[in-house]
């Protein structure tokens, strides 16, 4: 039960995040200046609002699967990672937080007022803390628990031990990080985690009728 709930978790996170990245108004808008977004936000309040609550939800299924892999894995690595992941989640929360409470009660708005341009530069700066260097981090430490352990296949240890390498290269060349890497990453380990239940259950089933 654990493996699944694990699993359904991870690979929900992946698929929230790649949809909303990839919603076909919003995608333009990655890296363009806080005017250029909000006013294709304010063309596409559906896809904003849309593409905004995916990635939030993203962020809440990875940090139900993290915890769920950190008490599975049951190692000092892997509860470094989880605290790890916990404080750039709520950071991650923050930032979204305040698009969704801020920023769209000025989606249409004729001109930005001069205070939302600081603001949202700090609330960016709190996703890039979890994106760029929190979460890496706290990959980093799981796939270490993840090959000491064996409680999952060890290339689910070397893919998120890539990913951690790809969010970190990507934070070191521009100074933020577009984390694809981690939510395909977790879409790899959520297959995994589901595999390995299907092929452990069988045995379970047969343990019982083997006692008697």
């Amino acid at each position: 039960m654990r493996y699944r709930a694990m699993g359904i978790l991870f690979v929900l996170s992946g698929v929230f995040f790649v949809a909303g990245v990839l919603d076909p108004p919003i995608l333009p808008t990655w890296g363009d200046s806080t005017a250029a977004a909000m006013a294709t936000g304010s063309a596409h309040r559906t896809a904003w609002f849309a593409s905004t609550w995916l990635i939030t939800l993203a962020i809440v299924a990875g940090l139900a699967a993290v915890e769920i892999l950190a008490r599975t894995l049951d190692t000092d690595a892997a509860r470094v990672g989880r605290s790890l992941y916990l404080v750039g989640s709520a950071l991650g929360l923050a930032s979204m937080t305040y698009e969704l409470s801020v920023a769209s009660t000025l989606l249409g708005a004729p001109d930005l007022p001069g205070w939302y341009l600081g603001v949202q530069h700090w609330a960016d700066g709190l996703a890039t803390a979890y994106f760029a260097l929190l979460a890496p981090a706290a990959l980093g430490c799981i796939a270490v628990a993840i090959l000491r352990t064996r409680a999952l296949p060890r290339w689910t240890g070397y893919v998120l031990l890539t990913a951690a390498a790809l969010l970190l290269g990507q934070y070191a060349a521009f100074r933020g990080a577009l984390p694809f890497p981690q939510f395909l990453a977790f879409i790899a380990i959520g297959i995994a985690a589901l595999v390995h239940r299907a092929r452990t259950a069988p045995l379970a089933d047969r343990e019982p009728a083997a006692a008697r």
